[in-house]
């Protein structure tokens, strides 16, 4: 079975279908259209024949199991899924609004904790980390993630780490893991602006305010709206020149 197929290839099965269903309106465009139709269903084949596809399956599958409230099928495909490919975009688009599901994602939470042993790899430590900090339990969040040797860790996972450490006041823990993914350049994507905007508010709690507006400078220029961080900037000029 493929891994995975680039990204690319989705476009390409899109406009291959696109293109074959116009064709039909024009006859003398219908051969180029059977073409286009026979190449998009070949990508199409392969790709859901990859590993990626498949661990998006399992990963849907869990998540419906949580929203019916079946925690032990949902872990069941949480490991399917984390076998075959390790899907963080994937994973964060399904999991990360299940806040109105607390109580079964913390039972989801507990099982891969008791079981992490058994299973024991980066992504799955990630997994179930990000459900206990959904469930609200910080320390478990921690633990599962700070085992993890600092070469392996993501930029998701570090994400999450500053986030966790941030959320339990220890600023200088939540700047030393967010510190791992600064870029030495704008923040490229969502995952980049949310480290730096992290280390932004983390300083700004620390009370160094230049640090602070270095940092949070550097998400405006890429997305005012994030985190409302012109609204916090606004508020720093205004107080600086109040003193």
């Amino acid at each position: 079975m493929i891994k995975r197929v680039p990204k690319i290839f989705i476009s390409f099965i899109i406009l291959g279908y696109i293109f074959a269903f116009f064709s039909l309106f024009d006859p003398t465009k219908r051969l180029f259209g059977l073409i286009s139709f026979v190449i998009a269903a070949i990508l199409h084949i392969v790709f859901i024949t990859t590993n990626e596809y498949q661990s998006s399956r399992h990963l849907a599958l869990a998540s419906k199991y949580i929203e019916k409230n079946i925690p032990e099928k949902s872990y069941e495909e949480i490991l399917k899924s984390a076998k075959l490919y390790e899907n963080e975009e994937e994973l964060y688009k399904l999991f990360y609004n299940k806040t109105k599901y607390k109580v079964t994602v913390k039972k989801v939470a507990n099982i891969i904790y008791k079981n992490i042993n058994k299973h024991d790899t980066p992504y799955l430590r990630f997994i179930g980390s990000m459900l206990e900090y959904i469930a609200g339990d910080l320390e478990k969040a921690k633990r599962l993630l700070i085992e993890i040797e600092e070469e392996k860790l993501t930029i998701k996972m570090v994400r999450l780490l500053g986030s966790i450490f941030y959320e339990s006041k220890d600023f200088d823990k939540a700047i030393e893991y967010l510190s791992l993914y600064d870029p030495p350049y704008a923040p490229m994507n969502e995952d980049e602006l949310a480290v730096v905007y992290g280390l932004g508010i983390s300083y700004l709690q620390k009370g160094d305010r230049k640090k602070a507006q270095e940092y949070l400078e550097r998400v405006e220029l890429r997305n005012p709206k994030f985190g409302n961080v012109s609204q916090i900037l606004k508020s720093l000029e205004s107080d600086s020149k109040e003193s």
